[in-house]
């Protein structure tokens, strides 16, 4: 799987020691959030982080994510010295290089049983149900951690599947207390690469308009279907 997709489908911990939350309570309030759900967004950092160079690589970005007649449409846009943003919709992964003028398309359905899960991912922690979430992961609540100065209760997620496992062997939530969405998501897969989002001003069901997640593309963008 193309690494920005992967991610897609994708800040410094401070222990503090003290009890977390139950995971019932969190849970309890993941589902209404995911009853009500309709549009999110946020600023991000996101950190890469690749074991093999002990190479680390942070960069601001934005995420938004939308839900309507039953399919679910999320942009990952990440700025600095090698902008680009990425669209998934239904089957379809893009990649948009403005640099370049280049879009990258994939077909998500073709990514083995990763592509049927893109939904739940982009979903996972702002519009996924408990019943939904315990049926494809193991699910367990770790102590309370400190992020930015927010009190959050950690939570662990194990994919039961296989091919799941493959491009994500851990996905980690915290959820601040009284919250349902996370401030951080940290995946970490089984080579010990991971990816690390923390999220900021974030909106759960603002007015964006569609056009808030289509690829803006000036004229002479070249196109490409990645096989």
């Amino acid at each position: 799987m193309p690494k920005l997709i992967r991610f897609a489908l994708l800040a410094s911990l401070a222990w503090t020691g003290l009890h977390a939350e139950a995971l019932n309570d969190i849970l309890a309030r993941m589902d209404v959030s995911a009853r009500n759900f309709k549009t999110f967004s946020a600023k991000m950092k996101r950190t890469e982080y690749t074991k093999i160079l002990n190479d680390t690589e942070v960069v601001e970005g934005a995420r938004r994510v939308k839900r309507t007649n039953g399919q679910t449409v999320g942009i990952v846009e990440l700025f600095g010295k090698n902008p680009q943003t990425i669209r998934l919709s239904g089957k379809t992964a893009e990649v948009y290089y403005p640099d370049a003028k280049r879009v990258e398309s994939w077909d998500a359905g073709k990514l083995g049983k990763m592509g049927k899960q893109v939904d739940q991912l982009l979903l996972l922690g702002i519009g996924v149900s408990s019943s939904d979430l315990r049926h494809d992961y193991d699910v367990t609540a770790g102590a309370t951690e400190t992020i930015g100065g927010t009190k959050t209760t950690r939570l662990v997620l194990i994919p039961k599947d296989n091919d799941l496992r493959k491009h994500a062997e851990k996905i980690e939530l915290w959820i601040p207390e009284d919250e349902s969405v996370p401030i951080q998501v940290k995946v970490t897969r089984t080579s010990g690469d991971y990816d690390l989002a923390v999220y900021s001003d974030i909106q759960m069901n603002p007015p964006l308009p569609d056009s808030a997640f289509e690829l803006k593309l000036p004229a002479g963008v070249k196109r490409v279907t990645v096989k």
